[in-house]
């Protein structure tokens, strides 16, 4: 598998640095037969092999040039500081390099202002996206054949992946690991790195999984499951709050988010637990009373099984920061 990276004016570090370590944990995680038999690799591309000035004055050496052909599997575009037409304006090969990697079959996402090397592709007229919320505005002058969704944080269309921001884009590059790797990596490397990221309260309007048509009844669900977290939640008491028939909610549920009721409370439940223990003193009876588990034997048993380690377990690594794959 080869991951590339590109490298341009004004790139921001951070849309590099944290995806490059997920992607690698991720894949070294793998047994050592599936190493063997299907190498990993990061590539960072640039318009020439000087080291590339980026963010925050510094500069990073690039392994290879957009004069190479070389197909990849997934191209990440990290965001820009600041106005993005005139790194636009300086490297103008991206383009159409961009377009011949897709056609290859590469998987091509993109972060914040990052969006508008898409947009300028053409690969994204009459398909759904989104970029940083400072750039909206500008973004539909100029792209106004690019459907442009201002509340999703995620957005997909055709292999194609725009994320609002670093942390949108983390929850892309774990969808992307679990793709490539299995699930039970992914929650690894969502274990290990979660104290990294903090968790969006943007309504994920488009949500991994599901399909892209955004139905608001189901907005409604997932925000009033999020303020009611503590109190117990059956599928019945969502669709009946969504004025929806039972059979109705669940399939429309399905369809938009790509798993059950029943699935997304408790992973909502599960997240929100990692942020108590992360982020307060609180004991694992009080966190478990807080997600909606009355038993905390209940709890840890079910955050043990989604993060395979125990709640005091993962509230000792984070406090630690302590990561040893």
């Amino acid at each position: 598998m080869k991951v590339g990276f590109l490298l341009y004016e004004r790139a921001l570090i951070t849309g590099i640095s944290l995806a490059a370590e997920m992607l690698n944990s991720a894949a070294s995680l793998r047994s050592r037969k599936s190493q063997r038999q299907s190498p990993f690799e990061i590539k960072l591309i640039a318009p020439t092999l000087e080291p590339t000035k980026v963010t925050a004055g510094l500069k990073i050496q690039p392994d290879m040039t957009y004069d190479d052909d070389q197909p990849f599997d997934i191209l990440i575009l990290p965001p820009m500081w600041g106005n993005p037409q005139q790194s636009m304006r300086r490297t103008p090969n991206i383009i159409n390099w961009l377009q011949t990697q897709y056609q290859k079959g590469a998987k091509l996402v993109a972060t914040g202002t990052g969006v508008v090397w898409l947009a300028e592709t053409g690969l994204l007229d009459h398909q759904v996206a989104t970029t940083h919320w400072y750039y909206f505005d500008n973004f539909t002058a100029r792209y106004p054949h690019v459907r442009l969704n201002r509340q999703a944080s995620i957005t997909a269309a055709n292999g194609i992946y725009c994320t609002t921001s670093i942390n949108s884009q983390s929850e892309m590059i774990l969808y992307l690991i679990a793709e490539s790797f299995g699930q039970k990596i992914a929650n690894t490397i969502e274990t290990h790195f979660g104290h990294e990221i903090s968790k969006s309260t943007q309504q994920p309007f488009y949500q991994i999984g599901g399909q892209l048509q955004f139905d608001e009844s189901i907005a409604l669900a997932q925000d009033w499951m999020k303020r009611n977290l503590s109190h117990p939640i059956t599928a019945q008491a969502v669709a009946e709050h969504c004025q929806l028939p039972l059979r109705s909610f669940n399939r429309k549920f399905k369809d938009q988010v790509g798993e059950t009721p029943h699935q997304f409370l408790q992973r909502l439940r599960m997240d929100a637990s990692q942020q108590l223990l992360r982020d307060f003193g609180m004991s694992v009876q009080e966190v478990a009373e807080q997600v909606g588990y009355k038993d905390a034997y209940h709890f840890s048993t079910r955050f043990q099984q989604q993060f395979s380690l125990t709640p005091s377990e993962y509230r000792r690594m984070v406090k630690t920061k302590i990561y040893n794959p």
